[in-house]
């Protein structure tokens, strides 16, 4: 067992249960093909961190059959369920179940960032001190790391509307007097507008995501 744990979390591609904010354009298959792209490109980029010194885990939550999602994940992966009733509640779960492994640093990140890659979870370990956070776009992040000896339930258990824009701000006023480092911003993908700012910037590597866009682009005119 390595000391430094990656955690990819994650809904189970299921249509009209993920990615909903895409539905403004898109269809309930075509939002649930969007997550499943991005994900088959975080798999393929990150399988590589378990030759860096990270073990690698998957916490995936309950709206399906994750079967299908078990189908395309490396063996360099573990898998979990995420717990709890609130996202911030699943991630505190999702951390401490990695943390009584006995490992010393978690990461933990979302898996809707399509331009987010090895070296920057890399650097996300590097750099930690206490804390390590990667803002997103919208006012939330997209990362969020820890040392063992830190406990993040008062932030996970705060009374945090997740999913707006106030997000990483409430975060970092429950955060005291931790040495917190911040990341470089990365954008993820919740409207339709998002994939069509992205898809001219996608990096090489997101080969799924990029192979639909321009199988489907119609979709989003």
């Amino acid at each position: 067992m390595n000391k430094q744990a990656y955690i990819l979390f994650t809904r189970v591609p299921v249509p009209n249960k993920v990615k909903t904010r895409l539905q403004s354009l898109l269809s309930g298959e075509e939002a649930c093909q969007v997550q499943q792209q991005i994900l088959q490109d975080s798999f393929k980029k990150f399988e590589q961190l378990n030759t860096q010194g990270i073990d690698l885990y998957l916490a995936y939550s309950d709206e399906g059959d994750p079967s299908d999602l078990f189908s395309v994940m490396p063996e360099t992966f573990q898998a979990f369920e995420q717990e709890g009733k609130t996202i911030g509640q699943r991630m505190n779960h999702a951390m401490k179940n990695v943390f009584l492994k006995g490992y010393e640093k978690v990461v933990l990140t979302g898996s809707d960032i399509p331009n987010l890659n090895t070296e920057m979870i890399q650097a996300a370990f590097d750099q930690m001190q206490d804390i390590v956070i990667g803002p997103s776009a919208d006012g939330g992040y997209y990362l969020i790391g820890c040392r063992a000896s830190i406990d993040l339930t008062p932030v996970f258990e705060a009374p945090i509307v997740w999913g707006k824009q106030e997000v990483l701000q409430a975060t970092l006023q429950r955060l005291g007097t931790y040495d917190v480092v911040l990341l470089s911003s990365l954008q993820d993908i919740d409207y339709p507008s998002d994939l069509k700012q992205i898809y001219p910037k996608l990096k090489t590597e997101n080969h799924y995501l990029r192979q639909w866009l321009e199988k489907n682009r119609g979709v989003l005119e």
